[in-house]
Parts: C-alpha cells; sequence; structure tokens
C-alpha cells in the first residue's frame, strides 16, 4: 500500500514539474521571439538597404556586417529557405518569421526577413555554442533534485507507514485479548485523532463488557434465591399429608414464579432500553394525573404508609410507557424503604418540571450515590433487603432519553430524596 503511495505521489509530483516545463518553456520562446522582433527590426532595416545596393559585392556586406552584430547574415531566395510551406506563407504574409530552436543548454534563433522588391530574405541565423560539460553539469543538477525529491517523499511514506504498523499491531494486540493496551497518542496528526478514537473505543466497550458482567452476575445471583426457595417448597410437599399444606407449599411456590417472572421482565426492559438507540416518540402526558395513578396504585400494597401528594396540573412531552416506568421504580423505591412516610411533590417552572419524592427510610450515604444507579448494586443496608438491583439504573436509562437527570440526596425527613428536572420542550 505504502509503495503504491511513493510511487503515486513521486510520479504525481514529477509529471506537474515537466508539464510545467513544457508550459513554461512554450511561454519563453514566445518571449524570446518578441524580443527578436524588436531587436532586429533595426537592424534589418540598415542591412538591407546597405546590401541591395551592392549589387556586386554582397556576400563582403553580409561578411560585414555579420561581424558587427551577433547573427550570420545571409541573402536568400525564397525556395532556397529551409521551411515548410505554412512558414513560408506566414513569412511572405507578414513580411517576417522567427525561428527558434530551444533545448536544456542552448536556444538556436534563426529571424527571416522577406522583401517583395527583391523577392528574397535576408536570413539572420544567432546560434549558441553547446557547452558539453555545461550540459552535463545541468543534468547532474536535475538529477540531483529529482533524488532529493525522490528521498523527501520516501520519508514522509515511511513515517506514515512507521505510525500505521504501531496502530495495527496495538490493535492486533486488543484483539489477542490485552484489553488494557492503549495506543500512544503523542504522534504526528491524522494519526493522533485515529489513536484517541481508538483508545475511546477500548474505553467504552471495556464499560460495556463491565456492565455485562455485572448483568450476567446479577441476574445469576439474584436467580439463586427464588429457585433455592421452589426447590425447598417441593421437597417439603413431599412430606405433607393435607390438602391445606399442599396448598400452602404452592402458593408459596407461586409467588417465588412470580419474583422471577419480574426478574426477567426487568432485565428485558433494561436490555431494551441499552440496546440499540432509537429515538423516542414523545408526547403531551398530563404529569399530575400520572402521577396520582401509581402512587395510589401502589399505596394500596402498603396500607400503614402516609402518602402526601403536592401536585401541580400540567402537561409534559415524554413518551408515556417510559416516564410511567420511571415514576414507577422510584414511588415502588420510596415505598419499599421507607419506615412511615413518603411524600410526592411536582412543580412546574419556566424552563423545567421538578418532579420529587423523599422518604423516612434510612437514607443514602454521599459514597452510595453514584453506586445505587448502577444495574444489580446493592447497599448494605436496609436499601439492600430486597429487589434486583435494577430499578434505579432502568430509572437512570430512561432520564437520559429525556434529556433529564437523576439528583440523590439526603431528605428533610431523614431518608433519601430524588429529585428529576425535565426541561420544558416546546
Amino acid at each position: 500500500m505504502f509503495t503504491r503511495l511513493f510511487l503515486t505521489i513521486f510520479i504525481a509530483i514529477v509529471s506537474a514539474v515537466l508539464i510545467s516545463i513544457l508550459l513554461l518553456d512554450d511561454l519563453y520562446i514566445q518571449g524570446i521571439k518578441k524580443d527578436e522582433l524588436v531587436n532586429t527590426r533595426g537592424i534589418k532595416q540598415v542591412v538591407f538597404a546597405d546590401v541591395l545596393l551592392a549589387k556586386s559585392n554582397q556576400d563582403e556586406k553580409l561578411k560585414y556586417w555579420s561581424e558587427r552584430f551577433s547573427y550570420q547574415f545571409s541573402l536568400k531566395e525564397t525556395n532556397e529557405l529551409n521551411l515548410q510551406k505554412n512558414q513560408i506563407s506566414e513569412l511572405i504574409t507578414n513580411k517576417v518569421f522567427v525561428d527558434i530552436t530551444s533545448d536544456w543548454t542552448t536556444d538556436d534563433i534563426t529571424v527571416y526577413y522577406y522583401s517583395a522588391s527583391c523577392n528574397c530574405t535576408l536570413v539572420m541565423e544567432k546560434y549558441f555554442v553547446s557547452d558539453d560539460a555545461f550540459k552535463a553539469y545541468l543534468q547532474g543538477f536535475l538529477l540531483i533534485i529529482i533524488s532529493a525529491l525522490a528521498f523527501i517523499i520516501f520519508l514522509y511514506v515511511n513515517s506514515h507507514k512507521k505510525q500505521m504498523k504501531k496502530l495495527i499491531k496495538v490493535q492486533q494486540q486488543y484483539g489477542a485479548g490485552q484489553f488494557d493496551i492503549k495506543a500512544d497518542t503523542h504522534v504526528a496528526m491524522p494519526y493522533t485523532l485515529l489513536a484517541t478514537n481508538f483508545n475511546l473505543m477500548t474505553k467504552q466497550i471495556s464499560l460495556l463488557q463491565q456492565e455485562q458482567k455485572n448483568l450476567i452476575n446479577g441476574v445469576s445471583h439474584d436467580l439463586k434465591t427464588p429457585i433455592a426457595r421452589l426447590r425447598f417448597a417441593l421437597d417439603l410437599t413431599r412430606n405433607c399429608h393435607t390438602v391445606s399444606q399442599y396448598q400452602n407449599q404452592i402458593q408459596n411456590m407461586d409467588l417465588d414464579l412470580d419474583e422471577l417472572d419480574d426478574l426477567v421482565t426487568q432485565w428485558l426492559f433494561y436490555a431494551e432500553l441499552n440496546g440499540k438507540p432509537e429515538a423516542i416518540i414523545k408526547e403531551a402526558v398530563h404529569f399530575a394525573d400520572l402521577v396520582n395513578h401509581i402512587a395510589n396504585k401502589i399505596k394500596v400494597l402498603y396500607p400503614h404508609i402516609q402518602l402526601d401528594l403536592n401536585l401541580q396540573q400540567g402537561n409534559i412531552q415524554a413518551e408515556p410507557r417510559l416516564l410511567s416506568r420511571a415514576i414507577e421504580n422510584l414511588i415502588v423505591n420510596s415505598f419499599k424503604f421507607t419506615q412511615s412516610h413518603v411524600s410526592i411533590t411536582l412543580k412546574f417552572n419556566v424552563t423545567s418540571i421538578t418532579f420529587k419524592i423523599e422518604d423516612d427510610g434510612a437514607g443514602i450515604t454521599e459514597a452510595q450515590k453514584n453506586k445505587i444507579i448502577q444495574p444489580f448494586v446493592k447497599l448494605d443496608n436496609s436499601r439492600s433487603s430486597s429487589g434486583f438491583g435494577l430499578g434505579l439504573a432502568i430509572v437512570k436509562s430512561i432520564l437520559e432519553q429525556h434529556d433529564s437527570q437523576l439528583e440523590i440526596k439526603a431528605s428533610s425527613k431523614g431518608g433519601a430524596c430524588f429529585i428529576i428536572h425535565f426541561p420544558i420542550t416546546q
């Protein structure tokens, strides 16, 4: 690949130089022609007048003037000229024609002036003697220039080749299982961007792998408890002697199956949220009615808990199913870990909508705030007594899709306080 790149760049530059030389050479010849016409008009008039008057000694006159000027003069008939037919036609029409032979070291110039009175042409020739040493020097100089150009291009291409080899080696090592390897970002552009993006990609993959590991460990851990209870209840049924005992064990197994079903449902929902991102479709949702409905539905399961609702009326632009799930998870979490009191506040501001829920449970320390929203992370207090560790992680994912954040702090009631600020969108 880099050999082809080297050859491509080298050929392109050399071709550009040659094309430029050809174009400039044509301009150079045109410039010389103009200069020769200006310089020889006066000479032509003097020589023509003197030579044509001398009928018998024209050759001597031509030799005389050749010694005075840097031209070799001769007087020829039109049919004696070493010119093409079209060039002769141009000469007769314009009374003058300039012929230039140009190469690397010499410019041979011949100027033809036609006179209709004698039907003859004054030929003015200027020859530059070719210097072989100078030609060899010029050719050597050009060879050095081309070699230096090739060497510079080689160094440039080779440096890119080395950088690419380093990146490829790092990628191969990463593919072989060295997941802690990093690409060197202290390199030339554009490889700095490639290395930085590669390191960012490996970091994201590591986070996804860790999250997947946590999910697998969490699911397997939470599956063990209801499965163990199911197995224990099944063993107990072998010792049941009455219908009532059978029914009691079957009811316990049914509860364990419900727990398993809840676990699978939450796991699938979390996987759906964190799978391939898709744009959610928002619509107007009456926020107060939604919160009131969910809170009172959950309150039925906790009759001993006091519920205070302070809900301001208004609509929110959100995806109804996801918003309902996030609010339900927060309310269930507070009811589950409170002692006697849950307070929910909904307030509409100019630029945002604030949802706040407080309880008087064990509370959450500063060190636990970031951990509690991670999947399958359980705290070392009464808030870890039950649940699958996915509720708040699901809330976090849903809020991210709604450009909102979950704020966790201590409640004035002694427990935990969860606050969401939803931006108001038009």
